[in-house]
């Protein structure tokens, strides 16, 4: 699975699309996917179910400018639009509560 993000970088409110994704029953809780950034950057990271919606934890990586951005937990809304995977990035959320 892919999240093809917008921009170099995820923020509160950043919108991006998934695909390898049939539906959004397909992802698997504790599940291993790729965040391709809208440079050509790329970050590994994990995406996992909560009370709230679904965590995202992202690996440190360095943008295409040669910026390194450090590892990341964000909130996440996964929906469907139009019988597309797309995701909403909510809120960053501490990255000590990474397991």
């Amino acid at each position: 699975m892919i999240l093809q993000a917008t921009h170099t970088h995820l923020y509160p409110g950043h919108r991006g699309k998934i695909s390898g994704l049939a539906q959004i029953t397909d992802i698997q809780a504790g599940g291993n996917c790729l965040v391709e950034f809208s440079d050509g950057s790329a970050a590994t990271a994990r995406i996992s179910r909560s009370k709230k919606g679904w965590h995202l934890d992202t690996e440190a990586y360095r943008t295409a400018a040669g910026t390194d951005i450090t590892p990341k937990r964000w909130l996440v809304c996964v929906e469907e639009d139009g019988g597309l995977a797309e995701f909403r990035v909510i809120k960053k959320l501490p990255v000590n509560l990474r397991k």
